[in-house]
């Protein structure tokens, strides 16, 4: 079965409040470098943007060590992303901004 692309693009920010926070989420198979019909690669990319300030990341794999790294940085980036959403709902609880303790 091929894979297929994923694609994704969403606005982060909700409606009516700045307009140019997005994530962006890009993801393909490739034929490879190689002459190797069979060669493939994966090109993948992480594209997170906010009020002018763009980090892109770089998850390529070509070889199997790549795609091993490729899979530990996302990996890693998912959990410091859980962690820190963790965090956050703490500190805005503690803050009293949560619309939870608001009448």
């Amino acid at each position: 079965m091929a894979f297929r692309r994923f694609y994704r693009r969403t606005f982060l920010n909700r409606r009516g409040h700045h307009a140019g926070a997005y994530a962006l989420a890009d993801i393909t198979t490739e034929p490879g470098f190689t002459r190797d019909e069979q060669a493939k690669r994966v090109s993948a990319r992480l594209t997170i943007a906010d009020c002018g300030r763009v980090v892109t990341i770089d998850l390529d794999a070509d070889t199997p060590a790549d795609a091993r790294n490729a899979l530990h940085k996302a990996r890693l980036l998912r959990d410091i992303v859980d962690r820190s959403v963790d965090a956050l709902e703490r500190a805005v609880a503690d803050a009293g901004l949560s619309s939870k303790n608001k009448g």
